[in-house]
């Protein structure tokens, strides 16, 4: 890599944190293999302590901070079950207020 585009990495904060965490995740599977090898590694297995995580999935995001008012959880209306349901609703309530003014 040439330094320019060193320097671009350094300067995109997302793509350094990835890069670095895959140098992370390569080191320490190299050092799991050396020490499966070993057996005496084994006992005095110490893994390298990085600011990264080792896994690879991370916790999702907090969602927005919603307002005290307002229910968290999934919107059952919005399904096509009870839009369709709803829809029934409001035909049978038009039809009854045509038979209703019908009269």
């Amino acid at each position: 890599m040439s330094r320019s585009h060193d320097d671009a990495i350094l300067d995109d904060a997302t793509l350094r944190r990835r890069m670095s965490s895959r140098q992370v995740r390569h080191a320490a599977r190299i050092q799991m293999q050396t020490m499966v090898r070993d057996e005496d590694a084994l006992e005095g297995a110490v893994l390298p302590v990085v600011c990264h995580d080792v896994g690879r999935h991370t916790s999702p995001r907090p969602g927005p901070a919603r307002h005290p008012e307002q229910r968290g959880g999934f919107k059952v209306w919005k399904t096509p079950f009870w839009k369709r349901r709803s829809q029934i609703w409001a035909q049978r309530n038009a039809m009854e207020r045509q038979l209703h003014e019908a009269e």
